[in-house]
């Protein structure tokens, strides 16, 4: 519910109370100058229990909603916290396992040109992706290629991703 459908509500409640208990003290005094039956009296008193029961339920509710609401708040923000955190954590372990593989290209005497052709490839890059790239030939990127499988001493692309991925799975 709005935070003005609220608010109108409320003053409807209240409104009907107020307009209510004077309909009863009206009553009452019309009783007392036996004006009026003990009948419609008790059903005007009946009407303000009614209205003042329905003022006391809607502000009830109003308290539990902005207890949820604050609840649903809270757990946000730690969800946002959280998420912020493993976040960072894989930011760092991402550029952990980037040192990880520039340090085994290095291992396996890469050029500076070859490391960017491998990295593209372990990025999943078709060969005229990658020549596309890297504003180069195909021919000249499968060369590259070639070259490093054979540095590395694997069987082409698929065991140079399994030597990089085997190991998180």
């Amino acid at each position: 519910m709005l935070h003005s459908q609220k608010i109108l509500l409320g003053l409807f409640f209240i409104i009907m109370s107020i307009y209510s208990s004077y309909e009863v003290y009206d009553e009452l005094r019309d009783l007392m100058n036996n004006n009026e039956t003990i009948w419609h009296v008790s059903a005007e008193i009946l009407i303000v229990i009614i209205s003042y029961s329905g003022l006391v339920y809607f502000l009830y509710l109003i308290t539990k909603q902005g207890k949820k609401e604050k609840l649903l708040e809270a757990n946000l923000i730690k969800t946002r916290k959280d998420l912020e955190s493993s976040n960072i954590r894989l930011q760092e372990g991402k550029k952990n396992y980037q040192k990880v593989i520039q340090w085994q290209f290095t291992e396996w005497l890469l050029s500076p040109s070859e490391k960017e052709v491998a990295l593209l490839l372990l990025k999943g890059l078709s060969l005229k992706e990658v020549a596309t790239c890297r504003s180069t030939h195909e021919k000249t990127v499968r060369k590259q290629a070639s070259t490093i499988y054979n540095k590395s001493k694997l069987g082409g692309r698929h065991e140079l991703s399994a030597w990089f991925f085997e190991d998180m799975l």
